[in-house]
């Protein structure tokens, strides 16, 4: 059986610690278990245009929920044909959006990717419910 997961990053090495922020995905393809292909989609404004997302890093969006920003928007299209999602952290609103997509989320203490991808290699991947950012 073959599986597509992502992986918000920043570089490629190492997983974003929040999902709003990643500047790219890496979709790491299993087939029985063993990884068969990797590719790195990196997001459309991710050509350091940090500037104007500062404002991003407190306010988590709970002023537009999921409507808003269409590049927070497009991150889920770059993900649309995976069953997996494996991140260092997101609030509830995207957990749900991925879910209702059919996509699992799990939320990981790992900061490196090759040691998750051990992790998800063996099938034991460790959700962590602490990594959902609450929107107070």
């Amino acid at each position: 059986m073959t599986i597509k997961i992502a992986i918000p990053t920043d570089d490629g090495v190492t997983i974003s610690r929040h999902f709003g922020q990643a500047r790219a995905f890496l979709i790491v393809t299993l087939d029985d278990g063993e990884i068969v292909a990797q590719e790195l989609r990196e997001l459309p404004d991710a050509g350091g245009h940090d500037h104007h997302h500062h404002h991003h890093d407190h306010n988590h969006d709970h002023h537009h929920g999921m409507g808003g920003n269409p590049a927070h928007m497009a991150k889920f299209e770059y993900v649309r044909d995976c069953q997996f999602l494996i991140g260092g952290g997101m609030g509830a609103p995207a957990v749900n959006r991925l879910n209702a997509m059919g996509i699992q989320v799990a939320l990981t203490d790992h900061k490196q990717i090759a040691d998750l991808l051990e992790e998800v290699k063996t099938g034991q991947v460790k959700h962590n419910p602490k990594r959902v950012h609450q929107h107070h």
